[in-house]
């Protein structure tokens, strides 16, 4: 199987060495560093590992993932992986032989872990605006950690309410379907990939990973989280500066106004108009 790995940079250069040093350990053949016209020495830092670098405007991560792409366009998978991230050579064969071993599989992605040992959500159901308006009005701040996790394991409850997955997410060693699975470390097929155009243009950042899962989804693909696979993550560090809700408002409101109903639509749209 031919493996890409691409990375997107935006004023990375103290991450990428995490990312791009851990890919020597992993069975890939042909790496691409896309730079979205970072002011650091992002492209320099790229250019240290040996790897091949493309310098964009900053089209954001789904254009600049595309791009890269159709530079090995007879990949059988593309690895994407943030630059704030690492993973070891065991939890990427994990993936690899999760997708090799059904063909039918679209995207694997492995759990998402934080450098003080936490876990983060890394797959989920289908996106509800329930949900958004709740982590946005601060709501679900009321609700001990403690509570939400029990909670989110009452099989019953899960199955009527099931935003309720997204505060289960301790390693289960289970490959399980999902929803959509996160950008921040996934292997795409090549086949799915193409098939479906890669990612939507229309997204900049954000939603961009749960349009591609949902549009896999519906070509026939699997979407699945692999429980035995893990890349830790620093998350975040290169939207910090500008300004990480109204990327995600901006994000959620383009992906409900392609996929969702029209009371869908309108929440969205409200919500985007709140205030940060």
């Amino acid at each position: 199987m031919k493996i890409a790995a691409i990375i997107v940079s935006y004023n990375s250069a103290k991450e990428l060495p995490l990312s791009l040093g851990c890919l020597g350990a992993l069975p890939i053949d042909h790496v691409v560093v896309v730079d979205n016209s970072s002011t650091d020495d992002s492209v320099e830092v790229a250019k240290s590992f040996g790897y091949q670098v493309i310098s964009l405007p900053n089209v954001g991560f789904g254009k600049a993932i595309n791009a890269a792409a159709e530079t090995v366009p007879d990949a059988d998978a593309y690895f994407l992986l943030n630059p704030d991230c690492h993973i070891t050579a065991e939890s990427f064969a994990h993936l690899a032989e999760t997708l090799r071993a059904d063909p039918k599989l679209g995207v694997v992605a492995p759990l998402m872990r934080y450098p003080d040992g936490r876990y983060g959500i890394s797959a989920g159901p289908a996106p509800s605006m329930a949900k958004e308006w709740l982590a946005a009005l601060r709501i679900d701040d009321l609700v001990p950690s403690g509570l939400k996790r029990s909670l989110a394991r009452v099989g019953p409850l899960r199955k009527k309410i099931k935003m309720l997955e997204y505060l289960d997410v301790e390693p289960t060693g289970q490959v399980r379907e999902a929803a959509w699975v996160s950008g921040f470390c996934m292997l795409v097929r090549g086949d799915a990939f193409r098939a479906i155009g890669g990612f939507d243009r229309d997204f900049f950042l954000y939603f961009e990973d749960v349009d591609l899962c949902t549009r896999l989804s519906a070509g026939g693909w699997g979407v699945v989280s692999v429980g035995t696979s893990v890349a830790e993550h620093k998350e975040s560090t290169s939207t910090a500066a500008v300004g990480k809700n109204n990327l995600y408002r901006a994000g959620m409101q383009v992906y409900f106004a392609k996929h969702g109903t029209r009371a869908q639509r309108l929440l969205a749209s409200a919500l985007r108009r709140l205030p940060i």
